[in-house]
C-alpha cells in the first residue's frame, strides 16, 4: 500500500530525521553553526489562525487529572514521599510522574518543584531520560518530576494528546501540590527537544476566550481537566526546543501548525524562561531560539535568557552523554532557580 503523506516517515530515518523534517530548519542551523549571525525569523503572521479539530477522544477515556491516585512506595501508603503518582487514567495508560525528592532533614516544608517532559519527536522517549536531572534539582532543595505523556500514534499529524497530558500535569501538580509537597507558587516547567515544546505549551495559550476569535486554548485541553485550575508553569527551562511549528513538511494546514507554535502563541504572561540550545543543532536550528527570545521581549514577557553551546547538536544536553555539557546544563538551570529565589546560594 502507497505510503500517505500523513504517515510518519519509515523508521529508518529516525525520530531526529524526521523532527528535522518537521521543522525544516537544517538551513539555519547550518549558518548558526558557521558562527554567523542568525537573523531572527520573519514576525509571525498576527491574523488569528483557524481552529484546530480537537482529537476525538477514547470511547472509554475515564482521565483523572484532578484525582490523587498513587502508586505507592513498597510497604508503604501513598503520600507526599510517593516516588512515583498517576496523575492521570486514559484507555490506554495510567500517566504516571516520577519524583526525585530533596532529604527532608535538610529542606524541610514545601518545596518548590520543576517538571521534565522527554524528548524523542513526540512518538519516543520515557521519563527515563530526565531523571538524572531530576536527581540534581533534588540535591539542592527542588522536588525534580519526570513526566510521562501519550505519545504520537500511527496517522497521528500533530501532537495534541501530548500537550494536553502536558497541560493536565501542571494543573494535577497545582491543585495537589501540598500532598506532594510543593510550593503552588514555585511550579516550573521543562524539558528536551519535544518535551521542550510540551513544557513550553503549558505556559502559552491561557488567554480567556474572547468573543468570535477562536478557542485557541480548548483544543489544547484535556476536557475532563477542571480548566479553573491554570497550566501555566512559573518558570521554564528548555533544552533546544521546536518553539515554531510553521515549517512541518507534512500537510497540515498553516493555521493549525501555528496554534502549536509557541513563539506565535506567547503573549506579556509568559514566565521567565532559560533555553539552552546548541549552535550546530540540524535538528532544531539555534535560529527558533533566538526568534523566541526576541519576541518575548518584544511583547514584554518574562526574561529569556538564551545560553548558547557553541558548535553542540542535537540532545548534547542528555545526561547519557555526561560530561561537561549535562554538567553545564544543569548549572545553567539551578542559577536560574536562584535567580528567582527558589534556590539558596547555599544549597
Amino acid at each position: 500500500m502507497k505510503r500517505l503523506l500523513s504517515d510518519p516517515p519509515p523508521r529508518r530515518r529516525g525520530w531526529k530525521s524526521w523532527l528535522a523534517a518537521l521543522l525544516g530548519g537544517a538551513g539555519a542551523a547550518q549558518a548558526a553553526a558557521s558562527g554567523t549571525p542568525v537573523a531572527p525569523a520573519p514576525a509571525p503572521v498576527t491574523r488569528a489562525p483557524s481552529t484546530v479539530a480537537a482529537p476525538q477522544a477514547p470511547a472509554a477515556t475515564a482521565s483523572a487529572s484532578m484525582a490523587v491516585p498513587a502508586v505507592a512506595p513498597a510497604g508503604g501508603s501513598a503520600s507526599s514521599r510517593a516516588p512515583v503518582v498517576i496523575y492521570k487514567t486514559t484507555s490506554e495508560a495510567k500517566l504516571k510522574l516520577h519524583f526525585a525528592r530533596p532529604e527532608p532533614e535538610r529542606f524541610p516544608g514545601l518545596r518548590p518543584c520543576v517538571v521534565f517532559f522527554h524528548g524523542g519527536a513526540w512518538r519516543s522517549g520515557d521519563p527515563k531520560q530526565f531523571m538524572a536531572y531530576a536527581q540534581k534539582l533534588a540535591e539542592v532543595g527542588v522536588i525534580g518530576i519526570s513526566a510521562q505523556y501519550r505519545l504520537m500514534r500511527e496517522g497521528d499529524d500533530l501532537p495534541l494528546r501530548a500537550v494536553q497530558d502536558a497541560r493536565s500535569v501542571m494543573r494535577y501538580l497545582r491543585a495537589k501540590a501540598a500532598q506532594l509537597g510543593c510550593d503552588a507558587q514555585r511550579i516550573g516547567a521543562g524539558g528536551g527537544s519535544s518535551g521542550g515544546h510540551l513544557a513550553a505549551m503549558a505556559a502559552v495559550a491561557n488567554a480567556p476566550a474572547v468573543p468570535g476569535k477562536p478557542a485557541t486554548a480548548g483544543m489544547l485541553d484535556d476536557p475532563s481537566d477542571d480548566l479553573s485550575i491554570s497550566p501555566r508553569p512559573q518558570a521554564l527551562f528548555l533544552m533546544n526546543p521546536p518553539l515554531n511549528l510553521e515549517r512541518y513538511d507534512r500537510p497540515v494546514p498553516v493555521e493549525q501548525r501555528r496554534q502549536l507554535s509557541p513563539t506565535l502563541l506567547m503573549d506579556a504572561t509568559l514566565p521567565p524562561t532559560w533555553i539552552f540550545h546548541g549552535t550546530a543543532d540540524k535538528v532544531v536550528p539555534f535560529s527558533q531560539a533566538a526568534e523566541f527570545r526576541d519576541r518575548a521581549r518584544s511583547l514584554g514577557a518574562g526574561e529569556v535568557t538564551l545560553q548558547a553551546f557553541p558548535g553542540r547538536i542535537h540532545g548534547f544536553f542528555n545526561a547519557k552523554r555526561g560530561g561537561a555539557d549535562f554538567d553545564a546544563t544543569v548549572t545553567g538551570i539551578v542559577n536560574g532557580l536562584k535567580k528567582l529565589g527558589w534556590v539558596s546560594d547555599k544549597s
